[in-house]
């Protein structure tokens, strides 16, 4: 943008919301850390005419499946923690957006958008 590059104070704008971005998908990073990992799923198991039903956390680590048991009581715990770790997920994939768009701008790589400090 012609525009961009001549006048200062749009360029220190965009630099502002460029490195705002970037400190906000780190704190999302380490936001997502407090939250379970994986999938919730249900079992079924038919014993004697009865069937019953269990939750499990299916996530991988270090290439393994591991499944892990949810009790009853934790269920809407993990259900809420899994709805906020998406909702997280979602609105970092927003400003990954946002810094790749503000990048092609300031004429940056897009490896120095995602740069860890």
């Amino acid at each position: 943008m012609k525009v961009a590059e001549k006048d200062n104070v749009v360029h220190g704008m965009l630099e502002d919301e460029f490195r705002r971005s970037q400190e906000v998908v780190q704190a999302l990073q380490a936001k997502l850390k407090n939250y379970p990992k994986g999938a919730l799923n249900v079992r079924g198991k038919k014993v004697k005419d009865k069937k019953y039903f269990y939750h499990y956390l299916v996530r991988r680590d270090e290439g393994k499946i591991v499944n892990l048991h949810v009790a009853e009581q934790n269920l809407p715990k993990i259900k809420k923690q899994i709805e906020e770790r998406e909702k997280c997920r979602k609105e970092m994939l927003a400003y990954k957006k946002r810094i790749l768009y503000l990048a092609k701008f300031l004429k940056k790589s897009k490896r120095e958008g995602y740069r860890e400090k």
